[in-house]
């Protein structure tokens, strides 16, 4: 595990990546390994989650389509929505009840389809809050999800830019300093 720790500290993701990989398959009971497989999946996760957020509002962008217009993603971000919650998926194999994997997962489908990730999100969210009463980030999840976001419209991008990450003013684009010109709603979509 020191051979993955040292690869995570000079930035050799992958190498990281397989080393734990091959460290879990070889000792699936070692907690050590187990949770350091389940600490670089989820940062994994967590890069897909972006990547698939920014296709969206490239894609946005490129047809467009103004944030609060229903819309269905095109295959390559459902594409890659799909493949952050395989990641997600792979840490509850290893680790089933990985409290951090679970959030991430509810916020994710939750984050992925608004309308039908919702109930999925409520439920996962609902039994992480009976395993452990004292965690307050999941009651504070839960009420980001049950209730509609009053500023975007539950659209999950920033009302102020429209999902754009910049702003026009008189002919001039320049980031949006609401989202820091990343397209996303600064009340719910940090998620």
């Amino acid at each position: 595990m020191g051979e993955a720790k040292d690869a995570l500290e000079r930035g050799d993701f992958e190498r990281a990546f397989r080393i734990v990989e091959e460290a879990v398959a070889a000792a699936p009971d070692d907690p050590e390994a187990r949770e350091l497989y389940a600490v670089t999946h989820l940062a994994k996760a967590i890069r897909l989650s972006d990547r698939a957020r920014e296709a969206r509002r490239q894609e946005l962008i490129r047809r467009a389509i103004d944030y609060d217009v229903e819309f269905d993603d095109t295959a390559d971000v459902s594409r890659m929505f799909d493949e952050a919650l395989a990641v997600i998926e792979d840490v509850l194999r290893v680790q089933p009840g990985h409290w951090k994997a679970l959030l991430l997962k509810a916020s994710l489908l939750f984050r992925r389809d608004r309308m039908a990730g919702r109930p999925q999100a409520l439920e996962i969210l609902a039994k992480l809050a009976e395993a452990d009463p004292t965690n307050r980030q999941v009651p504070f999840t839960i009420r980001k999800i049950e209730r509609p976001c009053a500023r975007c419209g539950d659209t999950g991008f920033c009302p102020y830019c429209k999902g754009r990450g910049t702003k026009r003013f008189l002919r001039m684009e320049s980031k949006c300093e609401k989202c820091y010109g990343r397209g996303i709603c600064p009340a719910c979509g940090v998620l």
